[in-house]
């Protein structure tokens, strides 16, 4: 069995030995390397030695320098790195995997591919490094992600979220091994993204003066994510989910307005010329702010029947065209985005949209799969050589169970444990490849003051299912609320105002407060009972 050292997510394989060695000295950190250290990774050294010595008034350039390297009581890095380059994604999960010896005297050796990997290996130094001292000494870990894609979806058009707290977003996505933000940038509620032909989209929409994001605001985001070994992924949803397109005069005509009583939701109409002269602008700042990502997120999700029964010219249209239900018309506008996409704009990404078990649209077989049905529904899409990202509904969704935009209840909470409970599962006979998965949270009622504690301690666990789902089967639960408890008071020393997972009797009781997965509240108020008695 694994030794996890309290480390969340668990690594894949650990040595041990028995000694705990105080760190002393811990401004005398030193970063070592055979090459030159290029700026991106010095920027990366630099974030690790904020955290590393985070109490402390130390000073980085000492520790870049090539002097006193042989510190006792300080760490010391090694750091070899079969490539330098500056990475914005990694294809295989090779390229996130690392190899860290520390021993007795702090000497810290970590092998990786490239500042992905050193990005892991670092972040498992910091984790180690508690209260100043390290324990288990020496302690060699072979580690490497199951799933590639480790993520979560954050919303900033239903409550705009400025880019500071994007960048905190993106911090705390390092410190739980997560690798990618999804970004849902626009929706029917607004656009807050500016756009270079069309600026009135963004104009009309926003909330605030400066409730937008500009190219520069963007590359900004790209790159600080990079540096972390985080990719982003932006996402603009058509054809439904698109009212905020049309709020002026000029772009009003290529909106439906669906028929709801405070004409919130609209849909592009797919039948018109003027349409996609609008999307293929749209798409052409998408591609050209976004330059450095892989993916490009269509949406391409819940368009409804009866928003184009509202406009009698698009069944004139289809009727004219040949096009026999309205299904086909979301076929017909899926083809014509993708050919602007890629024949006309020439863009290499690939493209994600969404699914779920109702979702028929034909998919390319290089089109990737978001998949928020429910992975035991898998077996309705089981015959397509798709990629696929896992964004389950139940439980995945962190704003559902807490009302929706007008105070009207919605579904049901998805607790911690109801995460912990989720692993993917993979039909028999499945023909695609499961990518990995996100945690969703949708904006209606989140905004930066509700963020950090919507987001984690869940997402914290997801990234440990997809890091390493094999320590579930060889952990006890107590064991595993243990690293969660560890992962609370470390997003908590950073600054991250999460969610705890339970009380503080809980926390210093483990043991007996989550004997088991399925405790029930009889065995609870049982438990508590013996525990007060003795």
């Amino acid at each position: 069995m694994a030794f996890t050292l309290g480390m969340m997510p668990s690594p894949k394989q650990i040595e041990r030995g028995d000694k705990t060695v105080e760190i002393t000295k811990i401004c005398s950190i030193k970063f070592i390397t055979f090459d030159v250290f290029p700026d991106h990774i010095i920027q990366l050294l630099f974030h690790y030695h904020q955290l590393i010595t985070y109490d402390e008034d130390c000073d980085f350039e000492e520790s870049i320098q090539n002097v006193n390297l042989k510190v006792d009581g300080a760490l010391k890095f090694e750091i070899s790195l079969e490539s330098n380059e500056q990475l914005y994604w990694v294809q295989n999960t090779k390229e996130e995997a690392y190899e860290l010896e520390i021993d007795e005297n702090l000497n810290i050796k970590i092998q990786a591919q490239n500042h992905w990997g050193l990005a892991r290996a670092l972040d498992t130094v910091n984790q180690l490094a508690i209260n100043n001292e390290i324990e288990n000494l020496p302690i060699d870990i072979s580690d490497e992600p199951q799933y590639i894609h480790r993520g979560v979806m954050i919303d900033t058009a239903r409550n705009f979220l400025p880019v500071k707290l994007i960048k905190r977003t993106i911090d705390a996505l390092v410190i739980n091994k997560l690798n990618v933000l999804h970004w849902h940038i626009t929706d029917d509620e607004s656009f807050p993204l500016l756009l270079s032909n069309y600026s009135q989209i963004t104009n009309n929409s926003k909330y605030q003066k400066d409730g937008y994001f500009t190219k520069e605001d963007v590359q900004d985001i790209i790159q600080y994510a990079s540096i972390r070994a985080v990719q982003i992924i932006p996402e603009i949803d058509t054809p439904a989910h698109v009212h905020s397109w049309g709020r002026s005069s000029e772009l009003s005509e290529i909106i439906i307005t669906c028929d709801t009583n405070i004409k919130q939701y609209g849909q592009l109409d797919p039948t018109l010329e003027f349409t996609y002269e609008v999307l293929k602008s749209v798409m052409q700042d998408l591609n050209d702010m976004f330059a450095k990502v892989q993916f490009i997120h269509f949406g391409g999700d819940e368009a409804s029947i009866q928003c184009f029964e509202q406009k009698p010219s698009i069944k004139e249209f289809m009727d004219q065209h040949g096009i026999a239900n309205y299904f086909d018309l979301q076929v017909y506008y899926r083809k014509r985005q993708k050919d602007i996409w890629i024949n006309q704009i020439k863009s290499q990404k690939k493209i994600i949209y969404w699914y779920n078990k109702k979702d028929q649209l034909p998919a390319d077989q290089d089109d990737i799969i978001q998949w928020w049905g429910l992975s035991s529904q898998l077996n309705e899409v089981k015959n397509r050589p798709n990629s696929f990202i896992l964004s389950d509904f139940h439980p995945l969704y962190l704003d559902i169970g807490v009302g929706n935009a007008f105070g009207d209840r919605y579904d049901k909470y998805q607790a911690w444990k109801d995460v912990y409970k989720w692993n993917p599962k993979i039909p028999h006979n499945f023909q695609g490849n499961i990518l990995g998965g996100e945690t969703l949270l949708w904006g209606e009622t989140n905004n930066q003051n509700t963020h950090f504690q919507k987001l984690f301690l869940r997402s914290s666990i997801l990234s440990d299912t997809l890091w390493n789902p094999e320590i579930k089967k060889q952990e006890q639960f107590w064991k595993f609320t243990q690293r969660l408890s560890d992962m609370e008071d470390r997003m908590n020393k950073y600054g991250f105002p999460v969610s705890p997972f339970t009380h503080s009797y809980c926390k210093r009781q483990l043991q007996q407060c989550f004997p088991q997965l399925y405790s029930t509240k009889l065995e609870l108020l049982f438990m508590f009972i013996i525990v007060y008695l003795i």
